[in-house]
């Protein structure tokens, strides 16, 4: 065997060397560990917050319009009611006997009619023996015969009208008060409501807003109209307990006049309200947004990053690799970047332990959290 040249030697050393030099593979401890968030499509078109108050569409005072005395209360206090349902029971034994006398009344008249017609028939049968001034007579008779029974019968309506309002029933569907008398009391129609039944179903809730705020709206949009400013707006509403109520609705009604007091515009809404969650009276927080959704994805602050060359966010790749992607951001809001390009919604973007991350390295995920944590470490 020949003693190997220079050459050889060369090469050898130059492997080994190549070999040296090469990194070892990384173990599973150096590689970095991160918490990542997926990227949301938020609403973020502009909102408008301003104080409401609920109110009911309709509400309406019980009273009687007889006098006489309670019979009977038919409700439960508090309770809903139906539209024609009976409240109140005013004693009616006055009112039967009235009717009873108005209908006798009405029979006699009938009766006085029939004999006038008859008479007058008679009369006229015999006009060659019987003078023309008897004729007339009988005439005349029968017409107020007539006049009497017309009378008579409006009496009848009068006291069965008069009968039926001791039936006291409610004008609406609503949730019924207390009653302000007990049965036994005496009441007339100068008395105080009996009780007060107010629509809960749906409930308005009004707002205003300044003339300024209202011109500078318009501005935003465009100048449209105010028919065309209602319909491109929408309200919400949050609850003093911060809860949002699940229902919006657009705008119902803008003013016609500017109050000279407040310098302010009345706006009103009409919302379901079958749960009775709102109570007129009540005041709510009212939101008002565009009815078209501007959806922009969003990412925590403490997730963007900035050199030189802009803000930039580092992204994990299905492989489990740390990708860099350069974003351009419009607006803060609530804690969170709009991002206007760069993100298009459901990247997994890295929201901590970010210091050991560069482009293209592995990770490995430890947290994945959903958009509602936005604590993010700094």
């Amino acid at each position: 065997m020949g003693i190997p040249g220079r050459s050889s030697y060369v090469f050898l050393a130059s492997l080994i060397a190549a070999l040296h030099s090469m990194p070892a593979p990384a173990r599973a401890d150096d590689i970095p560990k991160v918490a990542t968030m997926t990227v949301a499509l938020e609403d973020v078109s502009p909102k408008y917050e301003f104080v409401g108050r609920v109110e009911a569409l309709n509400a309406v005072d019980i009273r009687s319009r007889i006098d006489g005395f309670v019979d009977q209360r038919l409700f439960e206090e508090g309770a809903v009611v139906e539209e024609g349902q009976e409240l109140f029971k005013i004693d009616s034994r006055a009112l039967d006997i009235a009717l009873a006398d108005a209908n006798a009344n009405l029979a006699r008249a009938k009766a006085t009619l029939l004999d006038a017609e008859r008479q007058l028939a008679r009369n006229q049968s015999l006009n060659q023996t019987v003078a023309r001034a008897t004729v007339e007579q009988s005439e005349t008779t029968r017409d107020t015969a007539a006049a009497n029974l017309q009378s008579a019968e409006a009496a009848v309506k009068q006291a069965e009208l008069n009968l039926s309002y001791s039936r006291i029933v409610s004008p609406l569907k609503g949730r019924i008060g207390t009653a302000a008398f007990s049965p036994g009391a005496f009441v007339t129609t100068a008395s105080p409501a009996l009780a007060r039944v107010v629509q809960m179903d749906p409930v308005r809730v009004v707002f205003s807003v300044s003339d300024r705020a209202l011109l500078d709206l318009r501005e935003a949009a465009g100048n449209m109209s105010k028919d065309e400013l209602a319909q491109r707006y929408q309200t919400r509403l949050r609850l003093s307990n911060g809860q949002i109520y699940p229902q919006s609705v657009p705008i119902a009604f803008l003013g016609n006049e500017v109050d000279e007091g407040t310098g302010t515009l009345a706006i009103r809404s009409v919302f379901p309200n079958s749960d009775f969650l709102l109570i007129p009276g009540q005041f709510v927080t009212v939101v008002v947004s565009e009815t078209t959704r501007k959806e922009r994805p969003t990412v925590p602050l403490g997730a963007v990053q900035q050199d030189r060359e802009g803000k930039y966010v580092m992204l994990v790749t299905p492989e489990k690799k740390a990708e860099e992607r350069r974003i351009s951001v419009s607006e803060q809001r609530e804690g969170s970047w709009i991002v206007e390009d760069g993100l298009k919604g459901g990247e997994a973007v890295i929201i901590e332990g970010l210091q050991n991350v560069t482009e293209g390295s592995a990770v490995e995920i430890v947290a994945d959290k959903d958009a509602s944590q936005s604590a993010v470490a700094k």
